[in-house]
């Protein structure tokens, strides 16, 4: 009989296999095929390793698969994640796996674990991480539409709008699952040389069963009529504990402004971050993330500079005291299995305001060598850089080996990464 830790190898050597089979079935027009292998640093919690790696269980090994082809108007996108330790599997997972089908020209929908079609100016892997939507935690099995609609007479203005609807995992708050509830909507000026956006995001938590042993238990209001609340953020029941909101209601109010000159981009962007009326009338003052983007005004180079600031979220208790990511109800917070969904730097579970100051540079050394670079620091605290430096050389086409280099505190971790394209 095989061992455990081989018939859990012998599945995901299968799981890859069906999937490859099944990208040649459908005779795609175009084809991504991706592998990565990672050896990790595991003698402390390194910050830039533990945070805004998908989700991913930080392990001695780790590998990842991705697949993407395109047929006709729709596109599917498989990730594969997995961990090891020595030669056991520990853990297999998709991640960010969905079909995109286009419904029109400007409609999309959208169906599987995706993360957000909202800030789609956010360099993801330079960034601290969206205020709502980061990669830190697994993607979310979610569902949604999107569409956008450009003025005839003036086809330098449109409007993004997006709906979408997830589900949160259970666990020991969460007999059942509460469900999410997402929208946006963006009005971009653009020209030339400039875009402009101003977007209003809405996220809510609603339904879902409530363990006995927690402060607010029992089964959440989940009907269609309870749907239709949710979606304009209308009252609760009376004997509801926030009965100002029925579920609970966060977002941001998100400004970005991007300029071309020649092959320079000079990008600014603010998330004002929401989780009452207070904060939408812009109470909380100047709390949210901050941004400045510089792509190639240092030879080939991108430079990221963000400010992350909370220290405004309960300043005038009751009507300003949003604790953001924290809810009495919800008490998992915003999060999903375990982990933030949003900046990794705002505690789900305790309100503690913070100031951060985080630096991001990518950029090539020569035509086979490419850099990136990420520095944290909590100024509001005694706190050290946290940095995670990567060196990557292009040995082919289809072949690339990383080294990278992380921090906790004065320890140290070096790791390396191979990937190999199909």
């Amino acid at each position: 009989m095989l061992s455990q830790s081989k018939n859990n190898f012998l599945g995901y050597i299968y799981t890859i296999l069906i999937i490859l089979s099944t990208i040649n079935a459908l005779h795609s027009q175009e084809k991504d095929i991706k592998f990565n292998f990672q050896k990790n640093p595991t003698n402390t919690d390194y910050w830039w390793l533990q945070n805004n790696n998908f989700g991913k269980e930080v392990s001695e090994f780790s590998s990842e698969s991705n697949f993407k082809f395109e047929k006709s108007k729709t596109t599917y996108v498989i990730n594969l994640f997995s961990s090891f330790n020595k030669n056991k599997l520990k853990k297999i997972y998709f991640n960010e796996s969905f079909i995109k089908h286009s419904l029109s020209d400007n409609t999309i929908f959208k169906f599987g674990r995706y993360y957000r079609d909202f800030s789609t100016y956010l360099i993801d892997d330079l960034s601290s991480g969206s205020l709502l939507i980061s990669h830190n935690a697994q993607a979310m099995p979610k569902i949604g539409l999107m569409t956008t609609y450009v003025i005839k007479k003036n086809n330098n203005i449109s409007f993004d709008f997006g709906i979408a609807h997830a589900m949160f995992n259970k666990n020991e708050v969460y007999q059942k699952n509460p469900l999410l509830h997402e929208k946006f909507l963006y009005i971009n000026i653009k020209n030339k040389n400039y875009l402009g956006s101003i977007g209003f995001v809405h996220e809510a938590m609603w339904g879902g069963d409530i363990d006995s042993n927690h402060k607010f238990s029992g089964k959440q209001p989940s009907s269609f009529s309870d749907f239709l609340k949710v979606l304009i953020s209308a009252d609760g029941p009376a004997d509801f504990p926030h009965a100002n909101a029925l579920g609970n209601h966060l977002g941001i109010w998100d400004f970005s402004f991007q300029k071309k000159n020649n092959d320079k981009i000079l990008k600014l962007y603010y998330q004002h971050l929401f989780e009452d009326t207070s904060g939408l009338r812009f109470q909380n003052k100047t709390d949210g993330l901050w941004g400045l983007e510089l792509t190639r005004y240092f030879l080939d180079t991108t430079i990221l500079f963000e400010y992350i600031n909370t220290t405004n979220q309960s300043i005038n208790p009751p009507y300003v005291k949003e604790q953001y990511y924290n809810h009495d109800l919800y008490a998992s917070g915003w999060s999903y299995k375990g982990l933030t969904l949003g900046n990794p730097f705002i505690d789900h579970l305790n309100a503690v305001d913070i100031a951060a100051l985080h630096l991001g540079v990518k950029g090539s050394l020569s035509n086979n060598y490419f850099y990136k670079i990420k520095l944290s620091r909590n100024i509001k605290i005694d706190d050290m850089i946290k940095y995670k430096i990567t060196l990557r050389k292009i040995i082919n086409d289809k072949s690339k080996i990383s080294i990278f280099m992380v921090n906790n505190g004065n320890s140290k971790g070096l790791g390396i990464n191979i990937s190999q394209n199909l």
